[in-house]
C-alpha cells in the first residue's frame, strides 16, 4: 500500500499537461459475483510511456511521488510502462485538482467524475444496457466537450513542459548547405482536428502557425521557430520550459547550451547575408530568408 504524501501544484499541472497529452480517464466495470448481469461502476485513470522517451524512470516514480497508484509493464520486451489510478479516494484527491489545469480533455473528465458519482449514488451496481449507454455516453463526451473548464489567457509553464513532453517535439537539427553549416530548431505540437484547441491556445501564447500534419487531413501541427532569428525568444521559452520538463530535458538543454554558446564564443562560424547591414544568416543564394524572397518576387514581376 503506498503512503499518502502531499503533491505539489507544480506536479499536479506537470501531470495535466502530459495527460491532457496522453493520458485517458475510463469507466471500469467489475461483475457483481451475488447478482448475475449486474457490474460494479469505477473509475481508471490511466498514463502510458516507453522507456525509448521515458529514460530517467519518471512513470515508475509516480506511485511514490504521489502516493496512489501503480505501475505495470506490457510490450515483447516490457518496454512500455503504464501508471493506474483507480481508488475511489485517489481520484476523488487529484481529479478535481488536474481538470483545473488542463486544456483539451478538462470538461470531458469534469463530465466523467461527475457521471461516475451521480451513477454511485443511484446504485453502485448496472446493468448490461446500463454498461454499454455509459461506454457510448463517455465516448461522445470526448467529442464533445472539449476546452477548458473556465478560459484561459496563457499556459502555465509547468503544464506546457507536460504536454509538449507528451505530444511536443524539439527539432534541432544540422544541415550543410553550399558549404555551410545551419541549423534548424523548432518546438511543435501534434493535435487532432478536435482537439485543435490546444494548438491554437498555444499560437496564441506563443506565435508560430498552424499547418496540416501531411500524412492525415484529421491532424494538425503548431510549430514555433526557436533559431537564430528567434534567439531572444528561444532564451527566455526554453529555460522556463526545462524547469519542469521530466521526458524531454536533455534535448531541451542541448538547445540552450547551443543558443548560448554563440553568444558567449567569438569566432562561430556563421555566414550571413550578403546585403550590407543585414546580419541575418543566409538562407540561399547568399540571402537570408526575407531578401531571398524578395529577390525571387522581383525576377518573377519581370518574367
Amino acid at each position: 500500500m503506498t503512503q499518502r504524501v502531499r503533491i505539489s501544484e507544480s506536479l499536479v499541472k506537470y501531470l495535466a499537461g502530459l495527460l491532457d497529452a496522453d493520458g485517458s480517464l475510463s469507466f471500469s466495470f467489475k461483475s457483481d459475483q451475488n447478482r448475475p448481469g449486474r457490474h460494479f461502476i469505477g473509475l481508471m485513470l490511466r498514463l502510458a510511456s516507453s522507456e525509448a522517451v521515458d529514460r530517467g524512470g519518471f512513470a515508475c516514480s509516480l506511485p511514490q511521488a504521489c502516493g496512489m497508484g501503480t505501475v505495470s509493464r506490457y510490450g515483447a520486451r516490457s518496454q512500455f510502462i503504464a501508471w493506474t489510478v483507480s481508488g475511489r479516494a485517489d481520484l476523488e484527491m487529484l481529479l478535481p485538482r488536474l481538470v483545473k489545469h488542463m486544456v483539451i480533455k478538462a470538461r470531458h473528465w469534469q463530465w466523467m467524475l461527475e457521471t461516475w458519482r451521480e451513477t454511485r449514488a443511484d446504485a453502485k451496481t448496472c446493468s448490461a444496457d446500463e454498461r454499454e449507454q455509459l461506454t457510448r455516453a463517455a465516448k461522445e463526451s470526448r467529442r464533445s466537450n472539449v476546452g477548458p473548464l473556465k478560459p484561459k489567457n496563457h499556459p502555465t509553464w509547468a503544464w506546457l513542459a507536460g504536454y509538449l513532453d507528451g505530444d511536443g517535439t524539439y527539432s534541432y537539427r544540422r544541415y550543410h548547405y553550399n558549404g555551410y553549416e545551419q541549423w534548424v530548431m523548432q518546438v511543435s505540437a501534434v493535435a487532432h482536428v478536435n482537439d485543435i484547441v490546444v494548438l491554437e491556445f498555444l499560437r496564441k501564447a506563443f506565435g508560430g502557425r498552424i499547418v496540416d500534419q501531411g500524412q492525415s487531413l484529421d491532424v494538425k501541427v503548431w510549430r514555433r521557430s526557436l533559431g537564430y532569428q528567434n534567439r531572444a525568444f528561444a532564451l527566455r521559452f526554453l529555460p522556463n520550459v526545462a524547469k519542469h520538463s521530466r521526458l524531454k530535458r536533455h534535448k531541451i538543454d542541448a538547445m540552450i547550451h547551443h543558443h548560448r554558446q554563440r553568444l558567449s564564443v567569438p569566432g562561430t562560424k556563421r555566414r550571413c547575408c550578403e546585403v550590407e547591414g543585414c546580419g541575418r544568416p543566409r538562407c540561399g543564394h547568399g540571402l537570408c530568408s526575407m531578401h531571398y524572397q524578395r529577390k525571387r518576387r522581383e525576377v518573377q514581376a519581370t518574367v
